[in-house]
């Protein structure tokens, strides 16, 4: 790559070159009369360019036979790269050096010693012919091209021998001289890779590859490429251009998966026979990014869209081959692509799926091919400027109708019919009355009803998906089905012979009432239009009938007219979907699809129309590549030494000349009403048989010599395939059906057919305005001058073997392929021409500014000739020519590199300048902007604010007084809650002190009473005792019981209320203390040690009042029996109680006195320890609420909570063990006391029972 400096550097100066002494011939021309002609300017000779005609008629050691060219290229790399190679001293190797030695062009194999001899005839053919045919599609360009276009010479007749010593000249002498690879011709014609072992006089050993040595001559032998170039993706890039080379290296890509090798412009695409990972959206992104270069269906559809984009001309993609070869697929791999590049705009989903629907109607399986094109097709893919698939439009050709009725057993009819009878839904059954396909006599004649791998019903299935994204109504769809039930269910009318004349008449049976439901005609009419005809005799009308094979024959006519009519219906319906109308463009790339050349056992009409089909073609491809291409060199005036290569202009002339053309015989024949298939046959023997490429055989066959091989034609149904013959009678029932298909198809028919025969007069219209052949060749030559007006591009497709399985590689049956389509020349072509030519005028516009230094008069040529220099182009990569600067492969792009390093530069340069540019404005801008924006944001912003702030003063108005009305609601809320609080709180405190008050009074009356009652009652018995000496009566004991009781009730009451208390004080810590959690387990132990100090004064106070009783009832039994109670008046009025019987008890008695005092102390000690008990718990709980207080902050700020916590607990814990120890002592106490008094009664009960 160049760099920028040696870009912009300054031209050196060199001495005048031939280049410079040309341009001075313009100069000097220039200054002559406009009306001379220029001189021929003088030329370096190199390397690069061949020595024409004119110098040297034929080099040494290179044979033309039959005008090709036979040898191999020596002036490529040879196959070993060794030093040694440059170092040999052979004059006949140094001899190759010298650029005026002309370079030999490899050859055929040497089976192929005859080329292009007449393999039939023994005729040798004539070469490279041009003159134009009396009716041409490039009549007008032959007027316009060179007349004088040079014919090719007769072969010299020489030996084979000869011709081969000649062939393997020197590269065959370096070969052998090396011991290198060559290939070998075996003894079954078969090419063997061997390696040379030694050379004896005439004689080469050479060792195969399985070990076997063989000794062949020099003729046998043909150069082999070195291993590295094995599987090259370039024919082009081969040292030695021969047969078995290309053979080998399509066959070893062709084992990996590599299926396409370029050679030159052409694409070669070996039909795999099975999936290959080469396609999917991975694939096409690379392409589209350039990611990949190798040879596919992408590069080329890629190329084409991009050279339509950037020339703004029409492109053309020509997909050809033999049946089988894979062209069908291929033409949809590169409308895939095509519609990937233009997509977006959901047109190219639509593009995609008509090849669904034209599969289906047009496509069938062969004994070649499962999936065979019965047609031809162009697709025009229309674009926008912009690159987006705008619409499309297809063009079809020459359906073979008589498929539908009848063809070769193992073959089917088209898969439509298949695909209904497998996957329609039970609502379409219902509707056409379908069967199965085996039921049909058109479907099951050539017992082939099933493809292998093949569903029908769910290609069935995509079909109706296909119709409903090409926006073909409901309505037509069921048109469309019923047009081929129809079809179908003709095939089943049968006829019967009523008389010796074999007339017939139609069997009513199913077939015939159901197709005359299906056409919405009746089952009669359709009956007449079947078995007779009208014939006119002067004024009247005669009907005849029909006999068997003419009735048939009608029926078929009528069977095979409905559906090549659905056929261009349904293509007009999907023509009018993708929306021509609606946009008009001049950009678009047209893929031709057409029927492969075909060759069977027995050839018929659409075999002849076929091949003819593809005769034009490859004149098409020779034209472009061939003729034209080295006419422009010769025109242009540079060196360059023909390329010689098989033309068809002669198969061409046997068809299309006049009048004794065979086209022209057929139509002929075919107009007289006697002639037979018989006496066509003869006329052809008769009129052609001194045509090199014809030869009339017997029984009504002949053969033609077609570029791609020998054919027999049989000449049984020529005349009637060609009349195409549709009766009044089969015209008039389509126009009286009831649906609007029929007569829509009778409305055609009877506009083809007005102009040759009115149907007022009721004659017979036995073809239509034209017949078959003259239609076809009409649409042929269409076809022709469309492909006329865009840039080729072509795709050869190769049938690897004629089994149709995948890995096998017939290298007779391609080697055959690829001569046909002339696949060696175009390499040899592309190989030595120059295939980048521009005008001088468009060299200098493209890449003039290049150019460091020049003046503005300078010429183009001149301009030209600097960039060349400039960039130090060897002479040998291009030549000038008169108009035109042509040039080699790869020169182009280095110049395209240096101009987009140009460009690139030139646009970063405006990119800077216009960036500073749009900065100072846009800072211009900006500043310009924000000022005003500051004035206007100011503006709008003081606005705002004094809006603002009568809002906030209105709003802190309406807080005011909302904050003080809520507050003082609040405030009388809560006051009211504090005074309920209060009162009730009060209340509940006044009702619980009054209520402890009057139980304190009431216990202090009745303790009196008792007091009393007992004082009294001790007097009444002593003076009882004193007065009689016995005891009063009274049950005394019993009613001490029972007071003690009550007592004991009381107390439990003030235990309830005790606990009653207790649950309050919990309720109170539980609903305000925030410090539950660190005071919790500390209350739980509080409760615990309360609890088991309540439960232990509880039992002391039980334990004390137990001995209490005890001691009184003591006292009561060790009263004297002489004592007495009071009498009634005296009980009357006092109160007996066991207290004053005590006290009178202990008056008389010093050890119930002693058990009192006792008794007394012991309650004072009890009676203080549960008040000591009740007054630290007061003081604990104000404790405790007091650092709920704390806590929650209500009172001491300053105060921790925690350390009046921790002291909280030490004055509880000491508080607590002095208590325990005391109450332990209290216990320990009265255990002695109660020992003491149990000791005094039992003294007492002693003293009493010794009494």
């Amino acid at each position: 790559m160049l760099s920028a400096a040696a870009v912009m550097a300054p031209v050196p100066a060199v001495q005048k070159s031939s280049l410079e002494v040309l341009l001075e011939t313009i100069k000097k021309r220039d200054e002559q009369p406009k009306d001379v002609p220029p001189a021929l300017p003088a030329r370096p000779t190199c390397r690069g360019r061949l020595p024409t005609a004119r110098r040297s008629p034929t080099p040494p050691r290179v044979h033309l036979e039959n005008c090709m060219a036979e040898g191999v290229v020596t002036d490529t790399v040879m196959a070993d790269k060794k030093p040694e190679v440059q170092k040999v001293n052979n004059p006949e190797i140094e001899k190759e050096k010298k650029p005026e030695v002309n370079k030999e062009i490899g050859g055929q194999e040497a089976k192929e010693g005859k080329t292009v001899k007449s393999h039939i005839f023994r005729v040798k053919r004539k070469l490279c012919n041009v003159e134009p045919l009396d009716e041409s599609p490039y009549v007008e360009d032959f007027h316009e091209e060179r007349k004088d276009t040079i014919a090719c010479k007769e072969p010299p007749s020489s030996s084979i021998s000869s011709a081969r010593a000649k062939r393997n000249g020197k590269p065959m002498d370096y070969v052998l001289q090396k011991k290198l690879r060559v290939w070998c011709s075996s003894s079954d014609e078969k090419w063997e890779l061997g390696q040379v072992q030694s050379i004896s006089g005439d004689d080469v050993e050479i060792l195969l590859a399985n070990g076997e040595i063989l000794t062949l001559s020099p003729e046998r032998l043909l150069p082999a490429n070195p291993d590295i170039l094995n599987g090259v993706d370039d024919l082009i890039q081969m040292s030695y251009l021969n047969a078995p080379s290309v053979l080998y290296n399509l066959q070893f890509r062709y084992s990996h998966d590599l299926i396409y090798t370029k050679a030159g412009p052409v694409l070669i695409a070996v039909n795999p026979l099975k999936e290959v990972p080469l396609y999917g959206k991975d694939f096409i992104r690379q392409y589209r990014q350039k990611l990949k270069n190798d040879p596919h269906v992408y590069a080329i559809a890629d190329l084409a869209f991009n050279e339509m984009l950037r020339d703004g001309t029409n492109q053309s993609i020509i997909i050809s081959g033999e049946s089988g070869a894979g062209k069908t697929e291929t033409a949809k791999i590169a409308m895939q692509y095509l519609a990937a590049l233009g997509g977006a705009n959901g047109m190219e989903s639509e593009v995609l799926q008509t090849n669904v629907i034209l599969e289906a109607l047009g496509n069938a399986k062969t004994s070649r091919n499962d999936n065979s094109s019965r047609f031809g097709k162009l697709t025009e893919m229309h674009f926008s400027e912009t690159g987006k698939i705008c619409g499309a439009k297809i063009q079809t050709f020459l359906l073979e109708k008589s498929r539908v009725v009848r063809r070769a057993s193992g073959e089917r009819s088209y898969h439509i019919f298949y695909q209904l009878c497998s996957g329609a839904s039970p609502l379409h059954r219902k509707k056409l009355f379908l069967r199965d396909a085996d039921y049909y006599n058109y479907l099951k004649q050539s017992a082939c009803l099933r493809i292998d791998g093949v569903d029908d019903a769910k290609k069935f299935s995509s079909l109706l998906d296909a119709l409903d994204i090409i926006h073909i109504s409901g309505e037509n769809q069921m048109e469309l089905f019923s047009m081929l039930a129809v079809v179908l269910w003709l095939g089943n009318i049968s006829f019967s012979v009523i008389d010796n004349e074999n007339h017939v008449e139609v069997d009513s049976n199913e077939g015939l009432s159901t197709a005359a439901k299906l056409l919405g005609c009746s089952v009669p009419q359709l009956v007449i239009a079947l078995s007779t005809r009208k014939i006119q005799a002067g004024k009247e009308n005669i009907v005849q009938r029909l006999t068997l094979t003419q009735a048939i024959d009608a029926r078929d006519a009528l069977a095979k007219s409905i559906y090549a009519h659905l056929f261009d219906w349904i293509v007009e319906q999907i023509n009018h979907s993708l929306g021509m109308g609606r946009q008009r463009t001049r950009r678009s790339i047209s893929i031709l699809d057409i029927y492969g050349f075909e060759s069977f056992n027995k050839n018929g009409f659409e075999q002849f129309c076929i091949n003819y089909a593809n005769e034009r073609l490859q004149q098409h491809f020779n034209r472009h590549l061939f003729k034209l291409e080295q006419e422009e060199y010769l025109d242009d005036g540079i060196d360059w030494a023909s390329v010689e290569f098989v033309d068809n202009t002669d198969c061409l002339s046997l068809f299309e000349k006049k009048p004794l053309g065979l086209l022209s015989l057929l139509d002929e024949e075919s107009t007289f009403p006697k002639a037979t298939d018989i006496s066509f046959a003869s006329k052809l023997k008769q009129h052609l048989s001194g045509n090199s490429v014809f030869k009339g055989e017997q029984e009504g066959t002949f053969k033609i010599c077609h570029y791609a091989g020998e054919v027999t034609y049989d000449t049984t149904g020529f005349l009637e395939k060609n009349r195409d013959p549709l009766h009044s009678e089969s015209i008039q029932l389509l126009s009286s059906c009831k649906s609007d298909l029929p007569k829509d198809f009778a409305s055609v028919m009877i506009a083809d057919s007005q102009s040759k025969s009115s149907l007022s007069r009721h004659l017979v219209v036995d073809s239509q305005k034209q017949s078959v052949v003259t239609k076809f060749k009409a649409q042929l030559f269409k076809l022709m001058q469309q492909l006329e007006n865009t840039t080729p591009h072509f795709i050869r497709c190769i049938q690897p073997n004629n089994k149709q399985r995948p890995r096998q590689f017939e290298h007779d049956l391609v080697l055959h392929q690829l001569k046909c389509c002339g696949v060696l020349e175009v390499v040899r072509i592309s190989r030595a021409g120059y295939p980048t030519r521009m005008t001088h005028q468009q060299f200098a516009e493209r890449y003039g500014f290049l150019v460091s230094h020049f003046g503005a008069s300078q010429n183009p040529l001149s301009i030209s000739v600097a960039v060349l220099q400039q960039f130090s182009i060897p002479p040998e990569m291009y030549q000038v020519g008169y108009t035109k600067l042509f040039l080699r492969t790869g020169q182009v792009a280095a110049l395209e590199k240096a101009k987009s390093r140009m460009l690139h530069g030139a646009l970063r340069i405006q990119k800077n300048f216009r960036g500073m540019h749009t900065r100072q404005e846009y800072h211009r801008l900006k500043k310009g902007a924000t000022t005003l924006q500051s004035f206007v944001r100011g503006e709008k912003t003081r606005f705002q604010f004094d809006y603002l702030f009568k809002r906030w003063r209105a709003a802190v108005v309406i807080q005011k007084y909302s904050r003080r009305r809520l507050a003082a609601t609040m405030f009388t809320e809560q006051l009211k809650d504090i005074v309920l609080l209060q009162s009730v709180m009060r209340g509940c405190l006044a009702r619980r002190r009054f209520k402890c008050l009057q139980e304190e009074r009431e216990s202090r009356v009745i303790q009196n009473k008792v007091k009393r009652d007992a004082r009294k009652s001790i007097s009444q018995e002593r003076i009882c005792h004193e007065t009689n000496g016995e005891y009063a009566p009274q049950p005394v004991v019993t009613e001490l019981q029972g007071r003690v009781l009550k007592a004991e009730a009381l107390l439990q009451d003030k235990e309830e209320e005790n606990a009653m208390l207790k649950q309050q004080l919990e309720q109170y810590e539980n609903k305000w203390s925030e410090y539950e959690a660190k005071m919790k387990s500390m209350e739980e132990a509080w409760k615990k040690q309360l609890s088991s100090l309540q439960l232990s004064l509880v039992a002391a106070k039980k334990s004390l009042t137990s001995d209490d009783m005890a001691t009184r009832a003591a006292r009561t039994d060790t009263i004297p029996t002489h004592a007495q109670y009071d009498s009634e008046d005296t009980m009357s009025t006092g109160t007996h109680t066991p207290e004053a019987a005590e006290l009178k008890y202990q008056n008389h008695n010093p050890e119930a006195r002693v058990a009192t005092g006792n008794s007394d102390r012991r309650i004072n000690v009890v009676n203080h320890l549960a008040k000591e008990f009740e007054d630290r718990r007061q003081v604990f709980d104000d404790d405790a609420g007091f650092l709920v207080a704390v806590k929650s902050g209500q009172i001491g700020s300053n105060m921790n909570p925690d350390d009046e916590l921790r002291k909280l607990k030490d004055r509880f814990a000491t508080w607590k063990k002095d208590y325990k120890s005391r109450l332990k002592e209290t216990k320990v106490n009265l255990q002695k006391v109660g020992g003491h008094d149990e000791k005094s009664r039992k003294r007492w009960w002693g003293k009493k029972s010794s009494k």
